[in-house]
């Protein structure tokens, strides 16, 4: 029932900015990242649990920690370019969100690069 909560603190937040952006469009910008900050901290304690079961399914595949390390690394990539590009949606800027984006992209790739090359000497070792 918790995300019930927090749907409401959403919708909360969504009509304090919608009434707020009519009077003072600067103030519900800083209004609507306060708001993102307050829920992205009544997030991150599920967050964690999460965190653990993935661990916990890595470790029962007999995987090694560093893909553990890497798939963190992937998801908090994943969660903080979502919030960077929505945070500059919100304050009317889409060009800096899609650059957003791209960044979180370019991110994504280099972590993955590793696995990708494991992957193919991998593949190579066994065609041998």
């Amino acid at each position: 029932m918790e995300w019930i909560r927090l749907i409401g603190f959403c919708l909360l937040a969504a009509s304090m900015v919608m009434v707020l952006r009519q009077m003072q469009p600067q103030t519900a910008g800083l209004l609507s990242v306060t708001f993102c900050v307050l829920l992205l901290g009544a997030v991150l304690p599920q967050i964690g649990a999460y965190v653990e079961t993935v661990r916990a399914f890595l470790a029962s595949l007999g995987l090694e920690a560093q893909y553990y390390r890497i798939m963190l690394k992937a998801m908090g990539i994943v969660l903080v370019t979502q919030l960077a590009v929505q945070v500059c949606q919100d304050m009317d800027a889409p060009s800096i969100a899609r650059r957003a984006a791209l960044c979180g992209r370019m991110a994504l790739l280099g972590v993955a690069v590793p696995v990708f090359i494991e992957l193919t000497q991998m593949a190579v070792g066994v065609l041998r």
